[in-house]
């Protein structure tokens, strides 16, 4: 059994070689706020040319475009019969209070994701009764998950590969046990090999595949990345009955549209009062370890003048780490107990918490970390509740 003396020493201890961690990861500590995060959520990117514009123009229409089962909506879907339903707040492309259910069967050796019978997501809704979707009984996970926002997602697309491939092998050879790992997927845009950066566990590479996934998955909506329809729940005599509309429902144009608005959304702002100011809290969020897997040192290449050379201050490292909020999903070659690190620049606009909301405020998330965050939560324990609020408080800025 340790004494008080001897659990302080460990406390401080552990605060001393976050710290050492930090500074050999080259961890950026602090930065001045980028002209891309001045703009407003929603908005487009500063420096579009006007056809790029306009082209933001046409994506957001599409956008906010209800469907019907006429043009493709369903048989099964979920949220609303648009995008902006789930993705609103606190402005067109954010998120929602909305959730998304996901199902499989865990078995000897693996995961199963029950394609055959409509997993891994259930379609809630439908566009006509007798259509609907079930959790199959053969399912033994169940879990329900927050919508992600999409703020800042052309800026994520262009952190090339190689810079999170070299911050896994920084992040091995500073500390192996709280190291995360890349997830490499296939793009069935250009069937090559890419580093995962979208979606809960990093399974999306590319825009163009994370729109066109959602568009079948969340919509119904049939496209040339993927021309075939899921059928209620597998019964393919089903979905004769339920889709009349022939494949693929969006030839290209609708996908195209909603990728160029993605691709030129703006992310969060940082408030104009926080703009270029050294924020305690933030030092702090570093000096204990946060900064580890919540990086905010990548920058873009892009062939587009208004998003190369970006500094994407998103505080994630956009690895797979294990930090005890696993929901018994697995995906890909992402493992159950795995998720790909959160990005904190939308944090103030993602309430509820963490990949299923389970925490209800700020400080609850970071409480329920464990696993390789494990000495991390430690360290933010043991500091003083001055310091504490300074991180809340940074934290909230974000």
């Amino acid at each position: 059994m340790t004494n008080g003396r001897t659990v302080s020493y460990i406390v401080l201890a552990v605060r001393f070689a976050c710290a050492i961690l930090l500074a050999v990861l080259l961890a950026p500590a602090v930065h001045a706020a980028d002209p891309v995060r001045a703009a407003k959520p929603g908005l487009p990117l500063p420096g579009l040319t006007p056809a790029e514009v306009d082209a933001y123009k046409a994506g957001f229409l599409a956008f906010r475009e209800h469907m019907g089962a006429g043009e493709g909506l369903g048989p099964n879907f979920n949220g609303g019969s648009r995008c902006y339903h789930c993705h609103r707040g606190p402005a067109l492309g954010g998120t929602s209070k909305e959730t998304v259910t996901r199902f499989g069967r865990t078995i000897a050796g693996g995961f199963d994701p029950l394609v055959a019978l409509g997993g891994p997501v259930l379609q809630e809704k439908a566009v006509a009764p007798g259509c609907e979707e079930v959790v199959p009984p053969q399912a033994n996970v169940v879990v329900r998950r927050s919508v992600s926002s999409t703020l800042g997602a052309g800026l994520v697309e262009a952190i090339p590969d190689e810079q999170r491939l070299d911050r896994e092998m920084a992040q091995a050879a500073a500390n192996p046990a709280m190291a995360g790992r890349v997830h490499v997927v296939t793009s069935v845009s250009d069937g090559l090999q890419h580093v995962g950066r979208f979606g809960w566990k990093a399974t999306g590479a590319l825009l163009a595949d994370v729109v066109a996934e959602a568009m079948v998955n969340e919509m119904g909506v049939t496209n040339p990345l993927f021309p075939a329809e899921s059928p209620p729940n597998g019964n393919v005599a089903l979905l004769a009955l339920c889709d009349p509309v022939p494949d693929p429902e969006d030839t290209g144009a609708f996908l195209d549209e909603l990728t160029t608005l993605l691709r030129f959304l703006s992310p969060m702002p940082v408030p104009k009062r926080m703009q270029g100011i050294v924020q305690p809290g933030e030092v702090i969020f570093n000096a204990i370890g946060c900064g580890f897997c919540h990086y905010s040192g990548y920058t873009t290449v892009s062939a587009n003048a208004a998003i190369d050379g970006k500094l994407v201050d998103l505080y994630s490292d956009l690895l797979l780490h294990d930090v005890g909020t696993g929901d018994g999903l697995a995906d890909g070659n992402a493992q159950a107990a795995e998720f790909r690190t959160a990005p904190l620049w939308v944090l103030k606009s993602t309430a509820p918490f963490l990949h299923d909301g389970r925490a209800r405020n700020i400080e609850g998330a970071i409480l329920a970390h464990a696993g390789q965050a494990t000495d991390v939560r430690a360290a933010y324990m043991a500091l003083a509740k001055t310091e504490r609020l300074a991180v809340l408080k940074f934290l909230g800025s974000r």
